[in-house]
């Protein structure tokens, strides 16, 4: 049986051979896991048919990951990382504050309807019930941090124009106005994939929503017909 080999999301090659190598093996396990997770579910995934995968032994598989719920957390962590590194936080001085916030509720809406994302979705959602420590894990390492990210990013570049120093909160309310509609819409199957205009309306709907909620002088950034007009343009898929 041939050794599969996925390309990991990235090494870091300046260390030592050995435990880049070494990295690079813990890479390849958690990518071949999560591809074998996505496509059997977990409970019907076993480190025997991981191990079998790889073309390697068990053992060898063990070293690294000492149980299946070990390995699963390492490929909810890697997935999440992987889909927050391509999250866009833009600068200060890339636009004025509705800008900056369009884009990052645009960036926001791609991972949420990215097929790694909702295939991540799909398996946990079985496994609330009867592993909610698993769905506390992808919570934590997944939705929940990227919540974290976005309020520190409000805190380091939005701070001056916020009336709220509660900026874990603030970040959560955006993070569920940009996403949370297409996101859910997806994973039920309901209409089809967004078009880029109907994408682009709706973050930028979320951005005006948002400063409406927390700017400290909401009439300057974002006017009051914005919010109308910008409905009215997701009603019309423009």
């Amino acid at each position: 049986m041939s050794k599969a080999f996925i390309v990991p999301y990235g090494i870091d090659m300046t260390i030592g051979k050995r435990e880049s190598q070494r990295l690079a093996r813990r890479a390849n396990i958690i990518a071949v896991a999560r591809e074998y997770f996505f496509e059997h579910g977990y409970a019907d995934t076993n480190m025997s048919a991981i191990a079998a995968k790889l073309g390697g032994s068990k053992g060898t598989l063990w070293s690294y990951f000492p149980s299946k719920e070990a390995l699963f957390e390492a490929v909810v962590e890697d997935t999440a990382a992987g889909v927050r590194r391509q999250m866009e936080l833009p600068a200060l001085g890339e636009g004025d504050p509705l800008e900056r916030l369009t884009r990052l509720c645009r960036s926001v809406i791609e991972r949420a309807l990215s097929p790694t994302v909702i295939s991540m979705f799909r398996l946990i959602g079985p496994l609330a019930d009867r592993n909610p420590d698993i769905s506390k894990i992808f919570f934590e390492h997944g939705p929940g941090k990227t919540q974290v990210v976005i309020g520190e990013y409000l805190r380091q570049n939005f701070s001056d124009i916020l009336w709220t120093d509660d900026y874990l909160s603030a970040g959560r309310d955006l993070f569920a106005l940009s996403g949370a509609e297409v996101h859910f819409q997806r994973m039920w199957g309901i209409g089809g994939v967004p078009t880029a205009k109907e994408k682009d309306a709706h973050a930028r709907h979320a951005a005006i929503l948002f400063l409406r909620a927390y700017a400290k002088d909401p009439d300057t950034l974002v006017p009051r017909d914005a919010l109308n007009r910008y409905a009215s343009n997701i009603e019309r898929g423009q």
